[in-house]
């Protein structure tokens, strides 16, 4: 008896690296990306809609600047997501020691986001795993 086998698409060939770890970087940046936007509505109180001029809206009345400064940031196999340094991001967010001598506690913005994304990750990976799969050859789970 004689078995002969004919073993090809890109596991054999080498490319099955490359696929995951693209498929993974997507991931990863889809969540970053979801994480910004979620900060964008968080750090809006106000309702959609609603715009005032600087000077109408008087001298203490928030223009974005702190939401302008929240970005992500991509390095290799490291992404964040930072609000630039702004000084005052410590003490918004509830991680300041001035907030130990004072009511206000913080937002928690970045710490809420956080585990939202965490509830978000399992779809969001299940999105690009059936992608990968596809990719190399496979059907969907």
């Amino acid at each position: 008896m004689t078995v002969r086998m004919k073993l090809s698409g890109p596991l054999v060939k080498g490319k099955g690296k490359t696929i995951l770890n693209r498929a993974i970087a997507l991931a990863v940046r889809d969540l970053t990306n979801a994480g910004v936007e979620r900060l964008n509505k968080v750090l809006r109180p106000r309702p959609a809609g609603v715009f005032k001029s600087a000077a109408a809206a008087g001298p203490n009345v928030s223009r974005g600047n702190y939401r302008r400064h929240v970005r992500p940031i991509f390095r290799e196999k490291n992404t964040f997501i930072t609000d630039g340094g702004v000084i005052y991001g410590a003490w918004l967010e509830g991680t300041s020691s001035r907030n130990a001598a004072s009511k206000f506690k913080g937002y928690a913005s970045f710490r809420r986001t956080k585990t939202w994304l965490d509830r978000q990750a399992p779809s969001v990976l299940k999105k690009h795993k059936n992608q990968i799969i596809k990719k190399l050859g496979g059907g969907t789970f």
